[in-house]
């Protein structure tokens, strides 16, 4: 195992980064699922839930071209239509761009009293709250998401659990978010890291490589090994662990 060094003291509080949130292009799947199929005849109400969905792809068009007025306009038309938790979504996205994060959370709120079993929208409001430092709040939505057992992003849900978990000081449940999500989805490697570094705190050595072992593996899977540096949390652990062992040429070695 080659251990990357970091000359760092050892500090676990370094930045752990922001919570996952579900890509925006999964929001078109969502708005697509409202139209319905017809045998023949004139419907009205699915022309109307046709013009929705090309008002959203409209306004996601323009979000990621950097065009927020335009986006702002045809999401806004999407939901003077039919008022959908998706529309809401749009409009979530250009708030934040735009750092007007009071609207953007009015918009998320309002999205959850339309559809309150909507994980993903649900795990995104808690990654808004953990990037405004709101932990108990963010605490709270992921509870509810990590609950869905159908939610696709569930293991996801579960990892920004421990993250938010870890800001509270609470690491005992921390830990066990974590596995759960690397039960979930073994390749996981943020949740790898981070048992890593809790099994280091708890001066569990052998678990720690054992995890760090992993980490390096997910990170390999994942193609991110020769493109994505390091974080300073896993240089970290990488020194500890090389500290730990005597090993200089490891704790050396990037």
């Amino acid at each position: 195992m080659q251990i990357p060094y970091s000359n760092v003291s050892t500090n676990y509080s370094l930045k752990r980064g922001a919570l996952r949130v579900s890509l925006a292009a999964l929001l078109l799947t969502s708005v697509a699922s409202y139209v319905t199929t017809t045998t023949g005849g004139f419907d009205p109400a699915s022309l109307e839930e046709q013009a929705v969905i090309d008002y959203s792809r409209l306004a996601l068009a323009y979000f990621e071209a950097g065009e927020l007025v335009s986006a702002r306009r045809n999401a806004n038309n999407a939901l003077a239509l039919d008022g959908a938790a998706a529309s809401l979504e749009v409009l979530v996205l250009i708030s934040q761009r735009e750092q007007d994060y009071g609207l953007a959370e009015e918009y998320f709120r309002l999205a959850l009293r339309k559809a309150p079993q909507a994980s993903r929208i649900r795990n995104n409001c808690a990654a808004f709250l953990f990037e405004r430092a709101r932990y108990s709040e963010a605490y709270v939505e992921l509870q509810s998401v990590v609950a869905d057992t159908g939610y696709a992003g569930r293991a996801e849900a579960c990892e920004n659990l421990g993250l938010t978990s870890l800001e509270s000081k609470n690491t005992a449940e921390a830990g066990e978010a974590f596995l759960r999500a690397t039960y979930l989805e073994p390749s996981l490697v943020q949740s790898s890291l981070e048992l890593c570094i809790l099994s280091i705190e708890r001066g569990e050595w052998p678990e720690a490589r054992a995890w760090f072992e992993r980490y390096l593996n997910a990170r390999s899977d994942a193609g991110s090994a020769e493109t994505v540096a390091h974080s300073d949390r896993a240089l970290q652990a990488g020194h500890d662990l090389a500290s730990d062992a005597g090993d200089d040429d490891a704790a050396a070695s990037t």
